[in-house]
């Protein structure tokens, strides 16, 4: 069926508009944009025809970087977001504990960042809740956690000796409060009996839909194996309405080809061109890799074990000799450098190429590196959300807090700058993202955090566009709109190019096209 979407305000790039929008749900493709005078001239070509009373259109948002599957689980886990108290963690907590029979507690995603009071949510205060339940909650950046004692007694990681004291935290009688990080977390929580198949296909299925109604059309997911299956339910299913760009872990390499034979065989809305590896931790866990030491300590963070075992820099060197796409998380200056760094090398050993080279997060970048993000043409995947619990902390444990979240600088240089959310970290509103990036509004700072890395809405509006399909080697199939193109097509109920940064983090969605098919209907 084509469809033709007349008297509206087509957004195309910067500040240029038109006024309509045809395209055909058979090839899934546009086949016109122009003028409302040319659009009459061709109106009768078409099946549908709906007058948009000067709505707003955009491309469907693509989100930089998110973890679908495991996401959508957390979200369906323990909420401590919005919990600034220890009455909001006892109650939410019990009132949780309520709703389950048996099996463990989980998710969490609080930030200290939000306290209204100080307190410790450590394995006595844990204990006082739930003695006899398994219970585990991560901070927000999912690098970190508190686990109560029958947690740690279920898991046995007290007797494992292949944990170091930065990620099984203890007092002063060598006595463990609770507090993992890093692998410590992560052994915890592989310990938790999985959800059935099942279960876990319809959480996700609940959360794409969601996205839908967001205007969320694409992702790149940063994929685990396990999550696999789950979209092969989905498949068979026929519930995946993203187009997928999974990122697996590097130590999947051997097998990548494997999983592009296999998947190419049941649908072309998920593919698997890049790897993803951890390079160092996170801020709030004084694990991300700084140049300088943090404020009133001894240490700048850590690389992760990966990189320090040389495995890292061994699979780095034979992907990108094999023309694979890398994706590595780095949030801090230092370990943004030594990645900088690392291109350099690749090139001088492979050649130079298109290779498109991502730092998830590039949370902080020093003065030198800017320009070598344009140099390198390596990309920059960056979540804006981030701030509100970032500044705060920035500026408690960094000697230079004006190093947060500095990425405006790209942008002015003409640098590559994709948005994502980190999801489940924050929520997976690219409107909320958005609210973020040109207000920086952050808990503690009234007037905004830093404001002159303000971004602005077109720049934004690029980077969760047709900045993410470059970033995934997608810019000639989506990401704007051109004859020839995917039909892709958020329909606003607002005009983003009326409001303030702080109406736009409330606009809704009022209708989703995937592939020229209406997936969501806000009405």
């Amino acid at each position: 069926m084509k469809t033709l979407l007349h008297n509206a305000k087509v957004w195309l790039s910067g500040n240029l508009f038109c006024d309509a929008i045809g395209f055909d749900s058979e090839t899934g493709k546009i086949i016109f944009t122009g003028t409302e005078t040319e659009a009459k001239k061709i109106k009768s070509g078409y099946d549908e025809i709906a007058d948009l009373k000067k709505k707003l259109i955009i491309p469907a948002f693509a989100d930089g970087h998110c973890h679908l599957i495991k996401g959508s689980y957390v979200n369906s886990q323990l909420d401590l977001r919005n919990a600034r108290t220890k009455s909001d963690f006892e109650n939410s907590i019990n009132k949780y504990k309520n709703t389950i029979s048996g099996g463990w507690i989980s998710g969490g995603n609080f930030s200290e960042s939000n306290f209204k009071e100080k307190f410790y949510p450590d394995r006595k205060f844990l204990d006082s809740i739930c003695p006899d339940i398994p219970v585990i909650i991560s901070r927000f950046d999912m690098h970190s956690a508190f686990a109560n004692t029958k947690a740690l007694e279920l898991s046995e990681i007290l007797n494992s000796d292949e944990f170091t004291t930065e990620e099984i935290i203890k007092d002063s009688n060598d006595i463990a409060t609770g507090e993992l990080k890093e692998r410590a977390r992560e052994f915890i929580l592989s310990r938790i009996p999985p959800a059935s198949l099942d279960q876990r296909t319809a959480i996700a299925n609940d959360e794409i839909k969601k996205m839908n109604s967001q205007g969320i059309t694409s992702i790149s997911d940063i994929t685990l194996y396990e999550d696999l299956e789950i979209y092969k339910e989905l498949i068979a299913q026929n519930k995946l309405s993203l187009r997928v760009d999974a990122r697996l872990p590097f130590t999947e390499f051997y097998d990548l080809k494997k999983y592009q034979k296999e998947f190419a065989d049941l649908t072309d809305l998920i593919k698997f061109n890049s790897l993803k590896a951890f390079y160092d931790g996170s801020l709030s866990s004084k694990t991300a890799l700084m140049h300088t030491d943090y404020k009133n300590a001894k240490h700048n963070g850590i690389k992760t074990e990966f990189v320090n075992s040389g495995g890292f820099e061994k699979l780095a060197h034979e992907i990108d000799e094999a023309g694979f796409q890398m994706s590595v998380h780095a949030i801090g200056d230092k370990a943004v450098t030594d990645l900088l760094d690392l291109n350099v090398e690749l090139i001088k050993k492979n050649g130079q190429r298109d290779r498109r080279f991502r730092i998830e997060h590039a949370q902080h970048i020093r003065e030198n590196d800017f320009i070598r993000f344009k140099d390198l043409n390596v990309i920059a995947s960056v979540q804006p959300s981030h701030l509100f619990s970032d500044a705060k902390t920035a500026s408690e444990i960094l000697e230079d807090p004006s190093i947060e979240h500095n990425y405006k600088k790209l942008f002015d240089i003409g640098a590559k700058v994709c948005f994502g959310t980190d999801f489940p970290v924050v929520s997976e509103s690219p409107f909320e993202t958005i609210y973020f990036a040109m207000t920086r509004q952050a808990n503690g700072f009234e007037n905004g955090f830093m404001t002159e890395n303000n971004i602005s809405l077109t720049d934004c509006l690029e980077a969760y566009t047709i900045n993410n399909a470059y970033a995934t080697f997608d810019e000639k199939q989506r990401g704007s709109f051109k004859a020839g193109k995917i039909a892709d097509i958020a329909v606003l109920e607002q005009d983003l190019f009326e409001l303030s940064g702080e109406e736009i983090k409330d606009v809704k969605v009022l209708e989703t096209y995937f592939g020229g098919k209406k997936i969501f209907d806000g009405r």
